[in-house]
């Protein structure tokens, strides 16, 4: 039985201007988070993370990503706990890494001679999406200036009469051209129209007949295990089933949607999601095998390896909770919970010190390997964002509306825009999912009118509202 209203609180990473000031949450998916923010987030050794953009010597590895993970991860942290001593190692990380910078604008850990190839072009994207994370939570212009040159520099290398950028990089160009996202974010910021033409030339590649052809094969309703036939050399560029890389390019794309009303791109997500929803996702709540789709909602009951990659897991609840802001579709925050409890809770240790690389169906969760020579690896840097998702997806400001997602013990502050701002309060009560009973108290500061809408899960066949 559902008692009562619900609410929500968008935290961490989402807009800058988000409605949701302050949410916490308690019970068990709470302590996670909070297990996971001191064991994993903050005991990282972030100038391990730095090095290797100082001696600048790889020819194909990609150790550039791990910093650009790790800080978005502390920053969505740090919006969630509002930690000092986070900000303290957060600052001091932003401000390591630009230190690193040349002065043509590069931020990576490739040799001159190798640059463009490999995952050069996909580490510049983390490192250009840690800094402007950096800029909006901390106000640091230096922090978006090293993005804007970062990616200027890039746009010397690539682009109309240039390198091609899905000739850079694996997966028929989706690790590179996933740079779309951060290159869309440098044009809201500053308004440089380079930066839109530059994000149309990409969105143009990734649909190109030499690119993986992400519009196009979503119109056509191609499966997305089936979009490309089977490569020879499975980590390699042929091979465009890649599912991490291949829904960061669909997040690039939707924030493109955002700010060209497009409503093409829009469309071209849904269909792919809905894909992945009916053909991937299993009973987890996450998919893959061999970090690739392969039709694992069908085959699930069958052995395979390296299945549900944490990465995956991620990278599937943050594109779902990009969709479920836009378009409001409870749909997506079902989904999201059902990964959350079952595939993502299943991949942080004990003691929160380690993520699973891989998250089985049967077997054994183990620790995952040292990744290019450094004491890390893609999921241990990646996970900890999919934790700090959480408090953003509970709870979500559309308006004059507070829609609740996520069914635990909380509290939460946000304000409604109305003539006159509005605060408002919720504190949910509940054991839920142990129990089917939530209680949650809606504590205006002043009288008003406003909606509240409650999220009947899916998979519920008996639900009750009641107010007071």
């Amino acid at each position: 039985m559902l008692c009562g209203l619900f609410c929500l609180p968008l935290k961490a990473q989402i807009a800058v201007n988000s409605s949701v000031e302050s949410v916490k949450i308690g019970g068990y998916v709470g302590s996670r988070i909070d297990d996971c923010i001191e064991k994993r987030v903050k005991a990282q050794d972030v100038e391990h993370l730095v090095e290797p953009f100082r001696s600048r010597t790889e020819s194909h590895r990609w150790q550039s990503e791990f910093w650009g993970k790790w800080i978005q991860g502390a920053i969505a942290s740090y919006r969630y706990n509002r930690d000092p001593e986070l900000y303290e190692i957060i600052r001091k990380g932003a401000e390591a890494l630009m230190a690193t910078q040349l002065e043509n604008g590069y931020i990576g850990n490739y040799a001159e001679e190798h640059q463009l190839k490999q995952w050069d072009v996909w580490g510049r994207k983390y490192s250009a999406l840690g800094l402007i994370a950096w800029y909006d939570l901390s106000g640091d212009e230096r922090a978006l200036t090293s993005a804007t040159r970062l990616i200027d520099h890039l746009m010397t290398q690539v682009g109309p009469g240039k390198v091609s950028i899905i000739s850079t990089g694996n997966y028929r160009g989706m690790a590179s051209a996933s740079i779309l996202e951060p290159v869309v974010y440098l044009d809201k910021r500053t308004g440089e129209k380079r930066f839109l033409d530059f994000a149309n030339y990409i969105v143009e590649q990734l649909n190109s007949e030499e690119g993986p052809q992400l519009i196009t094969k979503a119109i056509d309703e191609v499966a997305v295990a089936n979009r490309f036939p089977h490569p020879q050399s499975w980590f390699s560029r042929e091979n465009g089933q890649k599912a991490y890389e291949m829904m960061s390019c669909y997040e690039g794309l939707l924030e493109m949607y955002k700010i060209t009303g497009n409503a093409l791109l829009l469309s071209v997500v849904e269909k792919t999601v809905g894909h992945i929803i009916r053909e991937e996702i299993n009973v987890a709540g996450s998919g893959s095998a061999f970090e690739c789709w392969y039709g694992g909602a069908e085959r699930q009951t069958l052995p395979t390896y390296h299945t549900m990659e944490t990465c995956v897991t991620f990278t599937w609840m943050q594109l779902c909770n990009r969709l479920l802001q836009l378009t409001g579709n409870a749909l997506y925050a079902d989904y999201i919970e059902i990964t959350a409890y079952n595939a993502l809770m299943a991949s942080l240790k004990d003691d929160a010190s380690q993520i699973a690389k891989y998250s089985p169906l049967e077997g054994w969760r183990t620790e995952g390997e040292e990744q290019c020579g450094m004491h890390i690896n893609c999921c241990n840097a990646n996970g900890p964002r999919a934790f700090a998702l959480l408090p953003q997806y509970a709870y979500q400001v559309a308006g004059n509306a507070i829609r609740g997602n996520l069914y635990a013990e909380s509290e939460a502050t946000m304000t409604l825009a109305q003539r006159k701002p509005l605060e408002v309060t919720l504190r949910q009560k509940t054991t839920y999912p142990v129990e089917d009973r939530i209680e949650i108290e809606v504590d205006p500061a002043r009288k008003s009118s406003f909606a509240v809408a409650v999220r009947i899960p899916s998979w519920s066949k008996i639900a009750r509202v009641e107010v007071n």
